[in-house]
């Protein structure tokens, strides 16, 4: 099971991560200055912003990529409006000709991001109860994974759906694959090592991490070497 974590606030400073992650969270509907953060983003951005139909889901929206330029331009020294994206085949955003890397997740007024030195994948799920679960399990996950989460009691179940769903996400976001590949990927969240398993056999050179980003909700983060210390911080 995870262990319970402490988010705590940063140091005063703090600099592109060497063989660590530096994992935030961030409460988008705590998030004032919305105005500032519209602000830093860019016209497609903004463009992106003002097609939301809901006030609440277009001011999450600015928030967490206003967070974002906030924080990536701490690391890099520049101001946030001069960083500039370009996106993968599966919508993953990457910064143009820079190094650093990162990935964020949001599940309604939270979101989490990734940042460090390789590449890197996070998720985050909100815990649910979701009436068509065995059924999606079955469609979604491997075999092993779909018996193991229906023999479970029917209150344990959408925990237990939400911890292999974060964990796979977080994986193919790292890798930059699309949920087409959920199904061949396989968790085994008994083992503390969290084994992730594809159709060529285990995967070594990635980590795997739970994360207990609040209540009711379950998270994970994936990075491409092993053995990296992983802080977590509250923005």
């Amino acid at each position: 099971m995870r262990d319970e974590e402490n988010w705590c606030f940063p140091p005063a400073e703090w600099g592109v991560p060497v063989r660590g992650v530096h994992v935030w969270r961030a409460d988008l509907d705590g998030a004032q200055q919305i105005e500032g953060w519209l602000k830093l983003l860019s016209a497609d951005e903004q463009d992106r912003a003002d097609r939301f139909r809901f006030a609440q889901h277009r001011n999450r929206f600015i928030a967490g990529r206003g967070i974002l330029r906030s924080l990536l331009s701490t690391y890099l020294k520049t101001a946030p409006t001069s960083l500039q994206f370009s996106y993968g085949e599966h919508g993953k955003p990457v910064l143009l000709e820079n190094n650093l890397h990162f990935n964020l997740a949001h599940s309604q007024g939270l979101v989490l991001y990734a940042i460090c030195d390789r590449p890197v994948g996070v998720d985050l799920e909100q815990i649910r109860v979701i009436s068509d679960l065995e059924s999606l399990t079955d469609r979604f996950f491997s075999t092993n994974e779909h018996q193991t989460i229906c023999a479970l009691p029917a209150q344990q179940q959408p925990t237990a759906f939400f911890r292999h769903w974060a964990c796979k996400e977080a994986y193919l976001k790292a890798t930059g694959e699309g949920l087409s590949k959920l199904k061949g990927l396989e968790i085994s969240l008994t083992n503390s090592a969290h084994l992730v398993r594809v159709p060529d056999g285990f995967v070594e050179d990635w980590q795997l991490q739970e994360l207990a980003p609040g209540d009711n909700f379950v998270g994970a983060v994936v990075t491409s070497s092993e053995n990296l210390r992983i802080d977590r911080w509250q923005f």
